[in-house]
């Protein structure tokens, strides 16, 4: 193997992880051109979806994205996208609004971040 593919895979690998900024970004480019719901308790309702459904990936996902918006950290991959639905994908857009909107405490983002992992926890047994 050239050292130069290897330098190539590894570009094109690092392309498909995307900051928490950058899957904001990715995600509000798919979603804008599909209609969207608005919720007036974002952060209630993810934490209400994941609470009901743990073990789904697409809850999984959510409670990563959480995470990612309360503590400006975390790792996805473009791919990961795909997996939410069209409603998953609103809420998705509807949190980051919120966080930078401000609608709720800090200590509501992590309250939120904690019983998401709760949830998570409770599944995994």
């Amino acid at each position: 193997m050239t050292e130069q593919g290897t330098e190539l895979r590894s570009a094109a690998g690092a392309r498909e992880f995307l900051s928490p900024v950058q899957f904001q970004q990715e995600v509000r480019r798919v979603i804008r051109f599909r209609s969207q719901v608005l919720c007036e308790n974002p952060l209630a309702e993810a934490v209400k979806r994941i609470e009901q459904n743990p073990a789904y990936t697409q809850s999984r996902l959510l409670t990563r994205i959480l995470a990612a918006l309360t503590y400006q950290q975390g790792e996805f991959r473009r791919a990961e996208i795909a997996a939410l639905d069209a409603e998953t994908l609103a809420m998705v857009i509807t949190l980051m609004d919120a966080y930078a909107a401000g609608k709720s405490t800090r200590d509501e983002w992590i309250r939120a971040v904690d019983a998401a992992n709760a949830a998570q926890v409770g599944a995994d047994g």
